[in-house]
């Protein structure tokens, strides 16, 4: 048996399959003891708990530490030369900008200076610094700088994150942000992990744990504790997976998982998720964290109906549950079960909610819940407007890192959360379009997680003049002999992914994709002196196989 948990901001969802079967559901709300409610969430399935074989978490830990700010003291120490200035790029007094500078072919020309980079740790550590992260520009190129910073701290540090090892790409300023946040993270993300072990030993779960990744893959924890940041906006991840795992056609279909404080929306092309392919955003930051394409609006089943100015509105912000669920506000689910289009909770308390809106508004009760949530729907719409805008607007790849060559206009709307059924003819109208509710719609993210193959991606780079290979996110570093091709490049790489699966958090039978290769001439004078290749692997994202995809 497969579980798949989620961890929303309102609810934490359970799916348990066995034999491509959906055989368990559940959904508690989600406390201030996220472990609690993993632990609750499991109980309410009531299955055997100890013939679970693959158990995968999907949290907005990350994600909400970074964004609010939640996280301890992080240092940086960065090396970078003439060009651009780090400095412009420093979030916190605690980043340091040391000498050492190495050039794009990755040739040292400013060594780094032993003496500054003690004096800068033993300043961190007076600070109360526990983790520091470490970059050299063009670090991807030569890692020895950050190799040998690390060598000076790491017994003094017990969190030090290395630049190379958090993508094979360049990009300096988002190197630098997703270092950060990688090492700042760190300790929440181990104090979690230990935890959640502990609570699914307790309930005779002794199956080793997978973490969903915002690219919609996933990874085993022990990758999980060294690169948390990548667990960054996986909760929408989870709800574009749970639609690949449900979906019933090969359309373009927007999908719009709608939950208590959000919705998020993203794209299916064929039945398969759009890329952001320089890497996502959060906290207002760029990073290099691969992730899927996705917006998120402050427009949920639970947000706050207010009045401003004799003006409705709706959202951005949840002061709790609906009314009729023991809330103190009205919300949208309130105008719903008014409407009679929600069955659950006290329906007096919902008409309370929503009469005193109307008596403020001057206007009948129910033309008040109407307009809530075509409100709300409204907002939705909008913010799809501009998200569809948004992906035209750049050549669009899907999750296989395929360009996709066609505007992007979708046929259909699938819809899921808890209220999407609730909600499926509103939008249809508001849309004009065909609103597709699938079956298990309302644990559609806890599915996404529980079904999402194992996923990783490596970055090769070899100069045959400089005689040198690279592969920084396996801190692959060697000699190379002066005959080498394109197509030796991608054996090793295809070699070095295979070996190092457990490494990367890999756990599933993999399949390997080329998803980028090319080769330059090196040229001196009128004579080529060798050649500068660049190769991305990755193991091929998407559903594991015990799903049908039906």
């Amino acid at each position: 048996m497969i579980l798949g948990i989620d961890i929303g901001g309102t609810h934490t969802d359970a799916v348990c399959v066995k034999n491509n079967v959906i055989v368990a559901t559940a959904k508690v709300i989600t406390g201030a003891d996220l472990v609690d409610s993993i632990s609750g969430v499991v109980r309410g399935l009531g299955v055997e708990h100890g013939l679970l074989k693959r158990v995968v978490l999907s949290t907005t830990l990350s994600t909400n530490a970074i964004i609010e700010k939640k996280y301890t003291a992080t240092g940086m120490i960065v090396s970078a030369g003439p060009g651009i200035d780090p400095r412009n790029y420093f979030l916190t007094d605690d980043f340091h900008l040391i000498d050492g500078a190495i050039d794009h072919r990755g040739r040292e020309y400013i060594p780094v200076r032993k003496d500054q980079v003690l004096e800068v740790a033993d300043n961190l550590k007076k600070n109360g610094v526990d983790g520091v992260g470490v970059v050299s520009k063009f670090c991807v190129r030569n890692p020895a700088h950050e190799k040998k910073i690390h060598s000076l701290i790491i017994d003094n540090f017990k969190y030090v994150s290395m630049g190379h090892r958090m993508s094979g790409t360049l990009n300096f300023p988002r190197r630098l942000h997703t270092t950060y946040f990688n090492t700042a993270v760190m300790p929440i993300q181990e104090r979690f992990v230990y935890s959640v072990k502990q609570a699914l030993a307790e309930l005779g779960i002794k199956t080793s744990i997978l973490f969903l990744k915002a690219d919609g893959g996933t990874y085993l924890s022990s990758a999980a504790d060294r690169l948390p940041v990548e667990t960054i906006l996986s909760g929408p991840a989870a709800s574009m997976m749970g639609a690949v795992a449900l979906r019933k056609n090969t359309h373009t279909t927007l999908v719009l998982d709608i939950g208590g404080t959000t919705t998020d929306i993203g794209i299916l092309i064929d039945g398969v998720p759009v890329l952001e392919p320089k890497g996502i955003s959060v906290g207002g930051l760029k990073t290099l964290v691969r992730g899927l394409k996705m917006l998120s609006v402050g427009a949920g089943g639970d947000s706050h109906v207010f009045i401003t100015n004799g003006n409705l509105c709706v959202g951005p912000h949840r002061h709790g549950p609906p009314a009729a669920m023991g809330g103190t506000q009205p919300t949208p689910m309130d105008a719903l079960r008014v409407l009679g289009e929600f069955e659950q909770g006290d329906l007096n308390r919902s008409r309370e909610s929503i009469a005193g809106l109307a008596r403020e508004l001057g206007q009948d009760s129910k033309d008040v819940a109407s307009a809530i949530v075509t409100k709300m729907v409204d907002t939705i719409q909008k913010a799809c407007d501009g998200f569809i805008g948004e992906v035209n607007s750049n050549p669009v790849y899907t999750i296989h890192e395929m360009l996709h060559p066609d505007v992007v206009r979708p046929e259909e709307i699938m819809v899921i959360g808890g209220p999407a059924k609730n909600l499926q003819s509103y939008i249809e109208k508001a849309f004009g379009m065909k609103c597709v509710v699938p079956e298990h719609s309302e644990v559609a993210n806890a599915l996404g997680a529980a079904l999402a193959r194992t996923t990783a991606q490596i970055t090769l780079l070899a100069d045959t003049q400089l005689k040198k290979l690279l592969c920084p996110e396996l801190d692959i570093d060697m000699e190379l002999p002066g005959r080498y091709t394109l197509n030796d490049l991608i054996s090793f790489g295809t070699d070095a992914l295979r070996k190092n699966t457990t490494y990367l958090g890999l756990t599933d039978e993999i399949e390997i994709d080329v998803v980028e290769q090319q080769s330059f001439n090196m040229v001196k004078g009128f004579s080529t002196t060798g050649k500068n290749m660049r190769v991305k692997l990755q193991s091929r994202p998407g559903i594991i196989s015990l799903w049908g995809n039906k």
